[in-house]
């Protein structure tokens, strides 16, 4: 019988559309999801189907007609996201909750509908992806980071609570990936005329694209490291993986004062003009 996957956000050029590609070549019964059908239509030899994770009977409709089709998932891969680039005090509070609506409360919805399956088998894996900024925040990107950390937290709550019926939960925590996040970023960001940032609007937008620089980690390198590492029998934690992944995670054991200066140069904090007594 062969091993089920159910993937969400599976959009061509992204990172779950990469991740599909590496388990349809590994001859996984892989059912990649998209909001809009015709976003994933690079994708063969796999089942596509439209699935909104803040709509909750999208959800409930989409994983009973996988378990009526295959009868059981093996590996959730909640990867559906949303970005939140802005400085804190400009960013739209709508985009600022769509971003946490997808990034948290949609992985959590899909993975309290699989999982229930998963335990009257007693077995299965479900891996959310969080990010490098789940480690450490960056200016201009405050709202994706919150919700990526919120992301890293939950799933370790789940690690634990699933564990007495067999279900396996791990963070995939991936670095600089080439994909199309960056693009969706820089259209989202909006700076309105009278911002105490414009002076460095630049640096907002460069954060935006901060992923897809010309040393980023290919896509399909990067799901071949990871769908290795969830094909193991016992999963790690956390799975980090990808350019910047290394610098991230030593921000989060470095105190803050160093973290904070050097990615306070790097983003352009201290270029910032006061408009104290002005």
């Amino acid at each position: 019988m062969s091993q089920v996957v159910l993937i969400t956000g599976c959009t061509e050029g992204g990172i779950g559309n990469g991740l599909c590609q590496e388990f349809i070549n590994k001859g996984f019964k892989v059912y990649a999801t998209a909001r809009r059908i015709e976003s994933m239509n690079d994708l063969e030899g796999c089942e596509k189907l439209a699935l909104d994770v803040t709509d909750q009977q999208s959800i409930d409709s989409t994983v009973q007609r996988v378990i009526d089709e295959a009868g059981h998932i093996d590996i959730l891969i909640n990867n559906a996201g949303a970005p939140g680039v802005g400085a804190l005090l400009d960013i739209d509070l709508d985009t600022a909750r769509k971003c946490v609506e997808v990034n948290v409360f949609g992985l959590l919805a899909m993975s309290r509908a699989v999982a229930k399956h998963m335990a009257k088998r007693g077995s299965g894996k479900i891996a959310n992806v969080g990010s490098i900024v789940g480690y450490a925040s960056t200016p201009w990107a405050g709202i994706y980071a919150m919700s990526k950390a919120a992301v890293h937290s939950l799933t370790d709550t789940l690690r634990m609570e699933l564990a007495p019926f067999g279900i396996q939960a791990v963070v995939i925590a991936p670095g600089s990936i080439k994909s199309n996040f960056g693009k969706n970023s820089t259209n989202m960001i909006s700076i309105p005329e009278d911002s105490f940032y414009s002076s460095v609007a630049e640096f907002i937008y460069a954060r935006a694209n901060m992923s897809q620089g010309p040393h980023s980690t290919p896509t399909n390198v990067f799901a071949a490291y990871v769908v290795s590492k969830l094909l193991k029998r016992s999963l790690p934690r956390y799975i980090t993986y990808g350019t910047n992944s290394f610098t991230f995670l030593l921000f989060y054991y470095l105190p803050f004062f160093i973290r904070e200066f050097v990615l306070s140069r790097r983003l352009g904090v201290n270029q910032i003009k006061s408009i104290a007594n002005n």
